[in-house]
């Protein structure tokens, strides 16, 4: 999640070009959130704000996570083994940071005047670009290496957002979400506190006409994964390797019930703890397990 983490950083520099100044009155915040005049205009914009995040990625990465400090090397990471640092964890971390960074840079472009349709291609594609430069970093790294299976992850995060957004009826249906609750005392800062997150999609029953305006469409089936006890294992007794299904409310759909529509959205791609009841099976132990019989962060020493 040190993506998402970048993300933040990165949404610093979507600033794209600077229009030029009818006068001093005009600040150059007001020049770059308004839609732009023309085509070029607007095309400017997009490749001066990818280009601002390439120098940011760079930047950053050399700072911080010691780039170019070594030769090109691949990584072996793995997908959701035992024996992998993060149990998958990290692999959906960077599918969903890639669903994310692909609806901000979508909907940036839409507000700047692009088309719906083109919006989706070029934000999809923007992030992806930005992950993969991030791979290209961590191939210069010695504690890295470059992965394939990120990128595969970072793909698969694009593809699902350009067809959430390209095809309306899977929009209704189907949400990608992250639940997260941190937990300040389990080591890890908080964009890489895997103990603390789970992936999920949820079918919606609100995408189905004949379950609305019935109770029905407050409700959800939801498919998610999360591991514990593989990052910072010194403070845990036991790994775990979770899959469950979950029947839960869908949140979204209650607010939007009391005229909250722009406040539910947020629910679409956050997940609210304890809103569910999860039917679990943990790979490490193989075993299933009751509703919230296990810690929620994980069984710690």
């Amino acid at each position: 999640m040190r993506s998402l983490l970048l993300s933040i950083l990165i949404s610093l520099s979507l600033v794209g070009k600077e229009l030029p100044q009818k006068s001093f009155n005009n600040s150059f915040y007001d020049s770059i959130m308004k839609p732009a005049q023309s085509e070029e205009e607007l095309m400017d914009r997009v490749l001066y704000t990818n280009l601002a995040g390439a120098a940011l990625v760079t930047v950053w990465g050399v700072a911080f996570w010691d780039y170019f400090n070594t030769s090109p090397n691949m990584g072996h990471e793995g997908w959701f083994q035992h024996d992998t640092k993060y149990g998958g964890a990290d692999k959906f971390g960077h599918m969903y940071s890639t669903y994310l960074w692909s609806l901000g840079f979508s909907s940036l472009y839409t507000y700047w005047g692009m088309e719906k349709e083109r919006s989706i291609i070029y934000g999809s594609l923007s992030a992806w670009s930005f992950q993969f430069l991030m791979e290209l970093g961590d191939s210069f790294s010695e504690s890295q290496g470059f992965s394939y299976e990120d990128v595969v992850a970072n793909t698969v995060g694009a593809l699902f957002y350009y067809a959430r957004e390209k095809y309306p009826e899977l929009k209704n249906k189907i949400d990608f979400r992250l639940e997260y609750l941190p937990d300040f005392h389990g080591g890890g800062d908080v964009f890489t506190m895997y103990n603390s997150m789970k992936y999920l999609f949820a079918l919606k029953f609100s995408g189905f006409d004949s379950m609305q305006d019935t109770l029905l469409q407050y409700g959800e089936v939801q498919l998610g994964y999360y591991t514990r006890g593989y990052q910072h294992n010194e403070y845990y007794t036991q790994k775990e390797r979770n899959i469950y299904v979950g029947v839960g409310i869908n949140i979204s759909e209650v607010l939007a019930s009391w005229g909250w529509v722009k406040t539910g959205k947020i629910f679409n791609y956050y997940q609210l703890p304890y809103t569910y009841v999860p039917f679990s099976y943990d790979f490490d132990s193989e075993s299933y397990f009751k509703p919230y019989s296990r810690p929620y962060h994980g069984s710690r020493r």
